[in-house]
């Protein structure tokens, strides 16, 4: 037989590793530990540290701020994950110096640093800015809707969690009784597993009861406040409705730079809407990068989930170069105004919809020259409309109405973005108040805005800027779940997963190593 070398595998090796040459040069991991080790300062974190003259040695902040960002890089979120990595994996026990930190401390830092890390993640910002990474020319606004560790199981209004405390009540009583009944027969497995069943259904409607105790209604935002859903594993979290079906978890409100999608302010908040988080992202960029940084001609785009009246006149208040369109936005292009592909998804909806209300016109009234003393109106295509009358009352207010001959009307360009439905007896209406001025809406005038021609390309910019980010973090990292519960603690995870995402950029196209901050 031949002589060959030994093949046995259960045999240690000591092996001569440097760990700054286990990273590499020009790897994100480098990048990494140079921003973590040289460039931040982390006095913030120290301040909680006492145990100077007591206590064990803990883990600097610096060695588990490099792990659990370099983890997230890589897609792993889970504490005992990232710690079985520090024991196996060369970069992680690199970037931790040999050390193993235990899943119980990195889960501790993660969801107990939440003020410092608003720290970490401003300082990198700021070090992208100087790095010139962010153009300050336009801010795109966006949410992402992650699940977070609550259950839906356990959500429901008040009076449906109630009514699930005495169905548990109602079972376990009925499996106790029954067993009550039966004391002469052999206690059997199968006894005894049920009664466990009973006890631990009687733990759930009690653990339901101390919540309904101790926490009020949650009330929805809006005008119409009405009731929400609770939740007793996470009552900061909320039901939503996503394009991969229902989940119980967080909106993580995002805004990006278009230079290099570079993310300037996040938060995470339990609201599915969009709407009500408009003000609230806006002050978080002036918080950010100061309180003139939306001034002049910087643009702000967001998309329809923002809009609303309310919305509107904030931005046009605060002098913000803002858009944001409508529903009826991408109906009103003239280039896709008439496609088979709109008309189709029209008439579909039409038949579907539950909404049966009659519809109202896209060009607002606005957009009509009308002159109230000599009762005149001009349609928007040029066209002089027949007065029919000035005693019409709406709110107690008098109105004036034209009307559109039909025969104007059928043969319009505009008839596609200016009517709704189908022409029948005559063409479009339009009210004027007699006495005073209109009040136009300042939906109405980001709908001007958006529709011309400029406004239309500025919109386009938003795809670009924000979508990327998300795709970024979500599909290329697979960080697409939040693993903690409450508000602060989401909000803190996710900032992390915003930071790691700046830092990719940094490594890509800044400077790491810019002057400490």
């Amino acid at each position: 037989m031949a002589n060959y070398l030994d093949d046995n595998l259960n045999q240690s090796v000591f092996l001569d590793i440097n760990y700054l040459e286990v990273l590499g040069e020009n790897t994100f991991e480098f990048c990494l530990y140079q921003l973590i080790t040289n460039t931040l300062d982390l006095d913030e974190f120290h301040k909680r540290y006492k145990n100077k003259k007591v206590g064990r040695k803990a883990y600097p902040p610096a060695i588990l701020l490099r792990v659990i960002f370099y983890a997230y890089y890589r897609g792993i979120t889970s504490s005992r994950a990232i710690e079985r990595s520090c024991k196996t994996d060369l970069k992680f026990m690199a970037l931790a110096a040999g050390k193993t930190p235990h899943f119980t401390t990195i889960a501790d830092f993660v969801s107990g640093y939440s003020e410092e890390m608003k720290s970490v993640f401003h300082k990198v910002l700021m070090i992208c800015c100087k790095s010139g990474l962010v153009g300050r020319e336009h801010f795109a606004i966006d949410g992402c809707k992650l699940p977070s560790d609550a259950s839906k199981a356990w959500s429901g209004t008040h009076a449906d969690l109630r009514k699930k405390s005495d169905k548990l009540k109602a079972t376990a009583r009925k499996i106790i009784e029954r067993h009550q009944s039966n004391d002469s027969a052999k206690d059997t497995g199968d006894k005894g597993r049920e009664l466990k069943t009973a006890d631990t259904l009687i733990k759930n409607a009690t653990k339901i009861d101390a919540f309904l105790k101790s926490n009020d209604k949650r009330q929805g935002v809006g005008k119409r406040k009405k009731e929400v859903q609770s939740n007793i594993t996470d009552n900061d979290s909320t039901k939503m409705t996503t394009s991969k079906g229902t989940i119980q978890g967080y909106n993580c409100q995002t805004v990006a730079d278009e230079l290099h999608q570079i993310v300037v302010a996040t938060e995470a908040f339990g609201v599915g809407q969009d709407q009500s988080l408009l003000k609230p992202m806006v002050e978080k960029i002036r918080e950010s990068l100061g309180e003139d940084c939306l001034s002049g001609n910087v643009l702000l785009t967001a998309d329809t989930g923002y809009s609303s009246e309310d919305n509107m006149k904030y931005l046009f208040d605060e002098g913000i170069n803002a858009v944001v369109p409508d529903t009826n936005f991408r109906q009103r292009d003239p280039k896709i105004a008439g496609s088979e592909t709109v008309t189709k998804h029209k008439a579909h909806r039409q038949k579907t919809r539950k909404d049966q209300r009659k519809s109202t016109a896209k060009i607002p009234a606005a957009d009509f020259t009308v002159n109230k003393e000599a009762k005149t109106c001009i349609c928007p295509n040029g066209h002089e409309m027949m007065y029919h009358g000035d005693h019409f009352e709406v709110n107690n207010k008098r109105y004036m109405r034209f009307k559109s001959y039909l025969k104007n009307c059928r043969g319009c360009p505009l008839k596609g973005v200016c009517m709704k439905r189908p022409l029948k007896e005559h063409g479009r209406q339009v009210s004027f108040v007699v006495d005073g001025e209109d009040n136009v809406s300042y939906l109405d005038l980001m709908k001007r805005k958006i529709d011309s021609e400029q406004g239309r390309k500025n919109y386009s910019r938003r795809m670009w800027t924000i979508e990327p980010v998300f795709g970024n973090i979500t599909s290329n990292k697979g960080t697409h779940k939040l693993s903690l519960r409450g508000k602060a603690k989401v909000t803190c995870q996710w900032m992390m997963y915003c930071i790691v995402h700046n830092i990719e950029k940094l490594w890509r196209y800044g400077n790491a190593g810019a002057a400490s901050v």
